[in-house]
């Protein structure tokens, strides 16, 4: 009898397919449905299709009224993301990572379709809502998939990835809503149209999900050893029998770990491991991420410029343009993660931040109809914003918030994280319109005051994690003596691990733990 054939696509081949066809349309269609409709609320045949609404001609009681609808819609996707994500928690590891793609991809299908076929408000809410639980299950689920079948090489690497395609998907939706908006504005076309595209997303994720092997470690903990072994043999593109049994080995170890019963209360209690230090490090990193103004440029960058002075076509290209240097941006971080390390670019981007918020407060209070330099200055500090923000908040928050935390304990901390980061991504959403209409520029000192304060709490609070395996990370939280000395504590391991004072006792292990580091960019979403 021949021996079985094995499969043409294998190695890194198989990553880098896998990235193509499933990594890549998921977060474009994250990126593209988030900022999708803040784009396009204010064409005049959204308002003919959902007179709810009208902002633009309309005035008093009827605005507010009008402004609370617009933002609950624009901030129904968010919504459903947090329902997806923690949907995932309780399905993720009865179906697996294939599964719980497709059906996020299916649901992001099916939301879509609605969304383009609506003429109710209540209509179109809902389909934000599905289409917000299959991003959320998409983006919970392919990172931790794309992670563990895939070799071992810098932690960040992956999530900065997926961060560059969402700010993609996100510069995507601008520029094609902005060239719908020169048609024929009062037909219903020149929005859905540009709706439809993430269903064609969806079609070719659920097209090519199970061309793709399905996680070793999901196998192993179902009990199917021989199918995880054949999957590390192909991820590998190695026959070794006894490398693949090491790593066999050591996923059964982690699972046998992960089996313990973890009661979710313990998240929050003290004790040896310092859980709920640890818990409240991986909420709050989601916290700033969303919380810091960035979804006022993703999702109503034309009314942002609109505030300082700037209307029509000029206010909508420069809104266009923003997002498509915030993707550019995107890079800086994938070259320096591991260089530079998480707190510097924690604190370089909050900083920075909120900075460019305080001014363009100023530039916004400044602005009149005959005096419009500041306006322009304004202009500058918003490019500025977009720069500063994907240097630490464009994945490298989901990478800290998963390596803060202990392996047994990642599952069900993820979640809370996760849905946090979509929690506040609703709220941002949610109250802009409000907070413009109520505010004007004096809105954009809420988010300065929130940015400026990543600056003490990382430089107190946030212990560096680059160069440490997860073991190690492990270790930094127990040794410390008290929450004010553990970044002191990190940066002791970091230097005898550099100068090798340290054992470095987990070498065996590093490339695998770096694999459950990876997982960071479960669920990004980030964001953004």
């Amino acid at each position: 009898m021949s021996a079985p054939r094995k499969p043409a696509i294998r190695g890194e081949a198989l990553h880098r397919l896998m990235t193509i066809l499933v990594v890549a349309p998921a977060f474009l269609a994250f990126g593209y449905s988030l900022s999708l409709w803040g784009a396009v609320v204010s064409y005049p045949s959204v308002y003919r299709a959902f007179a709810e609404l009208n902002t633009t001609t309309t005035t008093g009681e009827l605005k507010s009224h009008n402004a609370l609808v617009q933002g609950a819609i624009v901030a129904a996707v968010t919504l459903g993301g947090v329902l997806g994500c923690l949907s995932c928690t309780v399905i993720g590891n009865h179906l697996g990572r294939r599964k719980t793609t497709f059906l996020g991809a299916f649901l992001t299908l099916v939301g879509t379709i609605l969304l383009c076929t609506s003429f109710g408000t209540a209509q179109l809410c809902v389909s934000r809502v599905i289409i917000g639980m299959g991003i959320g299950q998409m983006s919970a689920t392919i990172p931790v998939w794309q992670a563990e079948t895939s070799r071992v090489h810098k932690r960040g690497g992956h999530v900065i990835l997926d961060g560059i395609c969402v700010a993609g998907g996100i510069a995507a939706a601008s520029w094609i809503t902005f060239g719908f908006s020169h048609s024929q504005t009062a037909m219903s076309y020149s929005w859905r149209i540009p709706a439809i595209i993430p269903s064609v997303l969806a079609i070719l994720i659920m097209s090519c999900t199970f061309l793709f092997p399905e996680s070793p470690r999901w196998l192993v903990l179902k009990g199917r050893t021989e199918e995880a072994r054949a999957v590390f043999s192909r991820i590998e593109d190695a026959n070794d029998d006894e490398r693949i049994q090491q790593d066999l080995e050591a996923v059964m170890r982690a699972n046998e770990q992960l089996g313990e019963s973890v009661n979710f209360l313990s998240l929050f209690k003290y004790g040896r491991e310092k859980m709920l230090y640890r818990i409240i490090l991986a909420i709050s990193v989601q916290f700033f991420t969303q919380m810091n103004g960035a979804g006022i440029i993703t999702y109503y960058s034309n009314q942002l410029f609109a505030e300082i002075g700037l209307t029509g076509d000029t206010a909508k290209v420069l809104g266009s343009s923003s997002l498509t240097f915030k993707f550019i941006c995107c890079f800086i971080a994938y070259l320096t993660i591991e260089r530079a390390g998480r707190r510097l670019l924690f604190m370089i981007s909050g900083g920075g931040m909120a900075i460019c918020m305080y001014a363009l407060a100023i530039c916004g209070s400044q602005t009149t109809a005959t005096y419009r330099t500041p306006a322009y200055v304004g202009v500058v500090f918003a490019f500025l914003f977009v720069f500063f923000l994907p240097i630490a908040y464009l994945g490298v928050n989901f990478l800290y918030a998963q390596e803060v935390i202990t392996t047994r304990y990642r599952a069900p901390a993820a979640g809370l994280s996760t849905a946090t980061h979509y929690l506040c991504s609703f709220i941002v959403s949610f109250t802009t319109p409000l907070g413009f209409a109520a505010l004007s520029w004096k809105f954009y000192f809420i988010w300065g005051t929130i940015s400026a304060s990543v600056v003490p709490a990382v430089y107190f609070f946030y212990p560096e994690t680059t160069d440490l395996s997860v073991e190690e990370i492990d270790e930094v939280f127990i040794q410390s003596p008290s929450v004010l000395k553990t970044v002191a504590t990190a940066e002791r391991f970091r230097r005898e691990r550099r100068t090798g004072a340290r054992p470095e006792v987990f070498r065996e292990d590093d490339k695998r733990s770096e694999t459950m580091a990876e997982e960071a960019s479960e669920a990004i979403t980030q964001v953004v």
